[in-house]
């Protein structure tokens, strides 16, 4: 994968660097393969998109370079999609760790009851 910086520029307001970087490839490149080739950390790298030229192995990838996690997280935003299913599987762990603590109360009151029966015979 050859890649080549088509431009490059600063956004000082938002806090990134806004990168289109023109890819050579056999296969389209995803975007793991994307952030190795900038050579940043992979947490403030955002590639937003990746588009391919009909029938040539050129790529062009839009991409933005945060200069801290903080300016990042106030300016992207989860997909609508993504923020449902992370309610879901929150409501859905909480419903699991409210049965595992019914199960345990439940448990440690047999077992207050079988230590209660064992001294009431003594």
């Amino acid at each position: 994968m050859k890649t080549q910086i088509i431009s490059q520029e600063k956004n000082p307001f938002l806090n990134r660097e806004e990168i289109v970087l023109g890819i050579t490839s056999e296969i389209t490149p995803n975007v793991d393969s994307i952030k190795e080739a900038i050579g940043k950390d992979k947490d403030l790298i955002v590639v937003k998109r990746v588009n391919s030229n009909f029938g040539r192995q050129t790529f062009t990838a839009n991409i933005f370079v945060y200069d801290s996690k903080e300016s990042k997280d106030k300016v992207e935003t989860i997909p609508q999609k993504v923020r449902i299913k992370m309610a879901k599987d929150k409501k859905e762990a909480e419903e699991v760790a409210k049965k595992e603590a019914e199960a345990k109360a439940a448990e440690d009151a047999a077992n207050e009851t079988k230590v209660e029966e064992v001294k009431d015979g003594d």
